[in-house]
């Protein structure tokens, strides 16, 4: 009596569970057209791609620190100042390390990056339909585009140990070579003005401040040196009035020995002045009330004129200031992405790969169907 089947498809399947090479080789062959139409669909469509994308494009700049010379301009207001006693307090002093290290700190700050995205209207580049959107919607687009922008802005040091080595600054953006290059000298140039203007506005500061200070001092001296005449011609009409009433015009005997060198030596050892007599006392007031000028009598005043001079006459050239040395400006940009030949390498691969997996399930499952039907 014949075993009739029970129409479960597993019970078709091979009983030894090996597979024939030279089966499944024929089956490829006889799909071949599903392998060829899906490796060729995969590889057009890769194509389109790498073909039709924007071309990133990434430009490099190489920079190294400034000389000793480039700092020297920098350094004239220290220079002076510490030679001079009489400026009352040090300037700072700028080292090649303190000068790199603010360009630096411009070069990668977010205001000088947003500078450029801003100046030239990046945000198209990322966010086309930015116009469109509301202004609510613009502040979010805006910022992931800003983002976006920095991720592809970096600085790379020659030397991790040593900054002073110097550093490479690379910028990558969705535009034609040359313009890529052009944006990379141009954030190098408005970090480069923004230092220099940096230190130039620090140092004429220091020296508007010092300056004024000077000024100050020679100005307290003069009025204080007024008020000790004046405070000496007080003393002296109260003394005189003493000596005409005692009708005194000549130093008394028993009073200190008098010349032309001790007079004021009389007054600190409080030595009553009437005893000088009326003559001298007279003669003395007669002297500071026809002074003009106070000037000659004050102390360190000619050394503070001649530093505020000095001052005065330094001017400050900030076009003298060095804080980059360029090694090698962007003159070309590398297009970084698409990378069209990797493209169209894994395509390829994963076309053949899809086609051969498909043309293998379309042949198992021919094979079952005729397997079923044959029953």
């Amino acid at each position: 009596m014949e075993k009739k089947p029970n129409g479960n498809i597993d019970s078709y399947s091979y009983q030894d569970g090996e597979i024939d090479l030279f089966d499944l080789w024929n089956g490829l062959v006889e799909e071949k057209w599903t392998v060829f139409i899906i490796f060729i669909t995969v590889v057009m469509s890769a194509a389109v791609y790498a073909f039709s994308v924007t071309p990133v494009y990434k430009a490099t700049s190489y920079l190294l620190p400034p000389t000793q010379e480039d700092v020297l301009p920098m350094n004239e207001l220290s220079i002076l100042l510490n030679a001079n006693a009489n400026a009352n307090a040090n300037a700072n002093t700028y080292t090649v390390k303190d000068v790199f290290d603010a360009f630096k700190t411009n070069l990668k700050s977010r205001q000088n990056l947003t500078v450029l995205f801003d100046q030239y209207d990046l945000i198209q580049l990322y966010k086309p339909e930015y116009e469109e959107l509301s202004e609510k919607e613009k502040i979010k687009a805006r910022k992931e585009a800003f983002e976006e922008f920095v991720k592809n802005f970096s600085i790379s040091p020659f030397n991790k140990k040593s900054e002073l080595d110097g550093f490479s600054i690379s910028l990558a953006l969705p535009l034609p070579e040359q313009k890529v290059a052009k944006r990379v000298n141009e954030l190098v140039a408005m970090a480069q003005k923004g230092t220099v203007q940096q230190l130039y506005t620090q140092i004429s500061s220091e020296k508007e401040t010092r300056e004024r200070q000077l000024k100050e001092e020679i100005a307290t001296a003069r009025k204080v040196e007024l008020d000790r005449r004046l405070d000496k011609l007080a003393r002296l009409n109260e003394a005189i009035a003493i000596t005409q009433s005692l009708n005194i015009q000549k130093p008394i005997s028993k009073g200190p020995s008098l010349n032309i060198n001790n007079v004021n030596r009389v007054e600190s050892q409080n030595f009553p002045l009437y005893m000088l007599g009326s003559d001298l006392l007279m003669a003395e007031k007669k002297v500071l009330e026809a002074r003009k000028n106070d000037d000659p009598f004050i102390e360190n005043l000619r050394a503070w004129q001649q530093s505020l001079q000095q001052l005065e006459n330094l001017k400050i050239d900030k076009d003298k200031f060095g804080v980059v040395r360029i090694d090698a400006v962007a003159t070309y940009a590398d297009k970084i992405k698409p990378k069209k030949s990797l493209i169209l390498a894994l395509s390829g691969l994963l076309g053949l790969m899809l086609g051969i997996f498909l043309a293998l399930i379309r042949r198992a499952i021919k094979n079952r169907k005729e397997k079923i039907a044959a029953v």
